[in-house]
């Protein structure tokens, strides 16, 4: 963006940056950043909801168990999951019940941030995987989602954490899955972008482009 592009407003807007396990959304969370947007990760600041909030630490162990603490009092992200996402009904139950935990306290983190930033470019980012579900997307005033083919997706996940296929499979099928076309209907009022990050299509030309479309709104 040149200096005659920046916008004048003091009260940034914010742009939701989604998609599904694996799709590269932090990716072009990196790229927007070099681009001199702020990015808030809200998946980061509900990790770290486990140990700064005291209500939230006595809520999860109540759920979950005093295990999910180690003797430090530090989360154990590893038997947090093996529980939410165990491929049952209790699972889903567990991983439902912790999401009535920790999103009102990222929610309200979100907003703070958002309100703070002096954004120069008019914008700041805020990246999540459960954007829907958790309504943040209403504190969005437009959303970009990234996409990728299931089967990349599959092959990124297991590179980067060396889990199995079974292991990813199942956490994609645990994540609401929204094609781009419904989004666009249920979200009339929202300005919604897509960015295919497939590993064929240029993405540096995608992000210029979604920069630009920023600037016109």
């Amino acid at each position: 963006m040149t200096e005659q592009q920046l916008t004048s407003s003091t009260t940034p807007r914010i742009l939701g940056l989604t998609g599904g396990i694996g799709a590269g959304k932090s990716f072009v969370g990196q790229m927007l950043v070099q681009s001199g947007l702020p990015l808030m990760d809200s998946d980061a600041v509900a990790r770290r909801a486990y140990t700064e909030s005291d209500q939230v630490r006595q809520q999860v162990i109540a759920l979950l168990g005093a295990e999910v603490y180690d003797s430090e009092g530090k989360p154990r992200y590893d038997e947090i999951a093996r529980q939410v996402f165990a491929p049952s009904d209790e699972g889903k139950s567990l991983l439902h019940r912790l999401e009535q935990i920790i999103h009102p306290y990222v929610s309200e983190r979100l907003k703070t941030w958002a309100m703070e930033q002096q954004a120069p470019e008019g914008w700041v980012v805020l990246e999540s995987a459960i954007l829907w579900q958790s309504g943040f997307y209403r504190l969005c005033d437009a959303v970009v989602v990234v996409t990728a083919p299931e089967s990349v997706r599959v092959a990124r996940v297991q590179e980067r954490d060396g889990a199995t296929r079974e292991q990813v499979q199942a956490r994609i099928d645990r994540q609401a899955s929204y094609s781009f076309t419904a989004l666009q209907q249920a979200h009339p009022e929202l300005p919604l972008y897509q960015i295919h990050n497939d590993g064929v299509q240029d993405l540096e030309g995608q992000v210029a482009q979604l920069l630009s479309d920023l600037v016109a709104l």
